[in-house]
């Protein structure tokens, strides 16, 4: 039995996360200290009283990043044979806390690198809006193929309209301008699928009206090292094993490729994973997959008290045996 640790990406952001972390653990204190000195962001203060900030990607990202690794780091104080998890992946942004949970990226680097990629897809999603309004949409249970189709059937160089986000078998995100969004909805609804609903997020993220970005973000890219992780993380974009060769380059597809969460969950279960500890904040991630079949046991890490979990869950996991 073995386990493998998932993170949760932008948009799963809440008032108040991550506090309580912060007020009793050292370690996860230092990880808010780290980002905030980099990033010269109030992190904490925004996510007390100003969370609103993180409707900015530019914001949102190292601060929703801070959180899980602070809550990375206090579960790995607490259970250091965490550390032998079999894989780590992450969900969008999610995939840049597992870089540096597995060590790849320095924290410092890390939250480096999230304020400048935050700070390019803000500035081009701004520029977008001028020129057409974006959005994203979660398209639930509706058919993998009818949603190809339909897509296919209304995309133009008019009316971009991508395939964002495979998240699970019941929930695909779709990106582009409004008004392609807009027709979606309205076919979709036509042959009955009523749940078409427009995401809070800036633009349309993983798809290629981002492809602007991505000639900045590899020059930003190259100024970075990344090293060889103490476990292995799987990407977003090819479901391979991320390696200090190739990693920057799958950095830059994953600005406008879609994100292969279901795929990867399928891989996990492929390679014998059978317990997953999905790092807040919020619980996004164990719910799609509290509607799949054949899925691995999940427990979410996103308040202090939730550690007191983790003995009984990994009690017979393989990990845990070899402690």
């Amino acid at each position: 039995m073995t386990l493998a640790i998932i993170f949760n990406g932008q948009g799963a952001q809440y008032k108040d996360m991550g506090l309580d972390f912060n007020q009793q653990r050292p370690v996860a204190k230092e990880v808010f200290d780290i980002a905030e000195e980099v990033t010269d962001y109030p992190i904490r203060e925004w996510i007390e009283s100003n969370p609103e900030m993180f409707n900015q990607t530019q914001f949102s990202q190292p601060a929703i990043a801070a959180v899980s690794l602070a809550i990375f780091n206090s579960l790995k104080e607490e259970y250091p044979q965490i550390a032998k998890a079999k894989y780590m992946a992450g969900l969008s942004l999610g995939e840049y806390s597992s870089l540096i949970a597995s060590g790849m990226l320095t924290l410092e680097d890390g939250f480096k690198l999230l304020k400048e990629r935050g700070r390019l897809m803000t500035e081009h999603c701004q520029i977008l809006e001028e020129e057409q309004p974006v959005q994203m949409a979660a398209v639930i249970a509706m058919p993998f193929d009818e949603i190809k189709q339909l897509v296919a059937e209304i995309h133009s160089e008019e009316m971009p309209l991508y395939i964002a986000n495979l998240n699970s078998t019941t929930q695909i995100i779709i990106a582009g301008v409004k008004d392609s969004i807009k027709t979606f909805r309205k076919k979709a609804k036509e042959t009955g699928y009523k749940k078409v609903m427009p995401l809070k997020v800036e633009g349309p993220f993983h798809s290629p009206l981002m492809q602007a970005v991505c000639e900045p973000f590899k020059e930003i890219l190259a100024n970075y090292t990344f090293t060889t992780g103490s476990t292995p993380i799987i990407s977003n974009t090819t479901l391979e094993e991320q390696t200090t060769e190739k990693v920057r380059d799958l950095l830059v597809r994953h600005l406008v490729e879609p994100v292969r969460f279901q795929e990867t969950i399928e891989l996990f279960n492929n390679e014998g994973v059978t317990h997953l500890i999905q790092i807040g904040p919020g619980p996004t991630l164990a719910n799609l997959l509290k509607r799949e079949e054949n899925v691995p046991k999940c427990l979410v890490i996103d308040k202090v008290e939730d550690l007191a979990l983790v003995s009984e869950f990994l009690e017979d996991c393989q990990i845990n045996k070899e402690n």
